[in-house]
């Protein structure tokens, strides 16, 4: 098989037990061959590095993986797909709920929906740079599948997971928990922002719901990644400190009770 990240192909490859990719002896170790989930490895010293049996979907999965990373091979590309599919997914999902909405408002509502994940994602990557950590967007050839096929107007669930940032290094829980939690936290100030502009302004019927839209758009995106489980911001929050958790996805929801009643 061919090593994910120097393409020598290799008799006897080695599957590293974070990623999931195959590598050859001289990358076998996650920190040779710079893992996704480098902040996964505690004590790299600890670790067995044992050659595991893949299931068939799995290598198919990580190949998909390996070929997406060599096409997009810069952040900004990558962050572009996510971009470009959440904007489409915006779209079809204003389009096929029925919305008297005119066309420029729908296209306005799908910029809304990709500037919140773009601020979301970003808040993430800045706070991780600020606390010394590298941080990259990354696509995956899961969320980037479950999210293409939430393009089509006939799909009734919207799952929008093209990617996301991907930290190296060795942060612990409680610096995991705020890097996470920046994620949440921007999309509450953006639809703060956007309450106070619907509560302080006199406005076209038009533009008040576009705006209250993006208010009750953000709110969903921070109470749906609060959700504990799983790799969703939640879970890592919560792991850190349970109490912010609570408080912060309490926060969430009653804010979207709050803009729903504005509606």
């Amino acid at each position: 098989m061919e090593c994910s990240f120097c393409h020598v192909f290799e008799d006897l490859p080695f599957n590293c037990s974070y990623c999931k990719l195959v590598f050859c002896s001289s990358h076998r170790l996650p920190e040779k061959h710079q893992c996704s989930q480098l902040y996964r490895v505690h004590k790299p010293r600890e670790t067995s590095y044992q050659q595991s049996t893949p299931t068939f979907s799995i290598n198919n999965l990580n190949s998909i993986d390996s070929r997406i990373n060599r096409i997009l091979n810069t952040e900004l590309r990558q962050l572009m797909l996510g971009m470009i599919l959440v904007l489409l997914v915006g779209i079809s999902f204003f389009l096929s709920n029925n919305y008297s909405y005119s066309a420029i408002t729908i296209l306005i509502l799908g910029l809304v929906l990709m500037g919140s994940f773009l601020i979301h994602e970003m808040s993430h990557k800045f706070f991780a740079l600020r606390n010394g950590y590298r941080a990259e967007f990354r696509v995956n050839s899961m969320g980037v599948l479950l999210t293409f096929f939430s393009i089509f107007p006939f799909v009734p669930l919207k799952i929008i997971a093209p990617g996301a940032v991907v930290i190296s290094g060795y942060p612990s829980n409680s610096t995991l928990g705020k890097i996470a939690l920046a994620g949440p936290i921007s999309n509450i100030i953006l639809g703060i922002s956007s309450i106070f502009i619907l509560l302080s302004f006199s406005l076209t019927p038009e533009l008040f719901a576009i705006i209250s839209t993006a208010a009750y758009i953000n709110g969903i995106l921070a109470a749906f990644n609060l959700l504990p489980f799983s790799i969703i911001d939640g879970k890592k929050v919560y792991n850190w400190n349970k109490y912010i958790w609570l408080f912060s996805f309490l926060f969430c929801i009653s804010f979207i009770f709050v803009v729903s009643n504005i509606i």
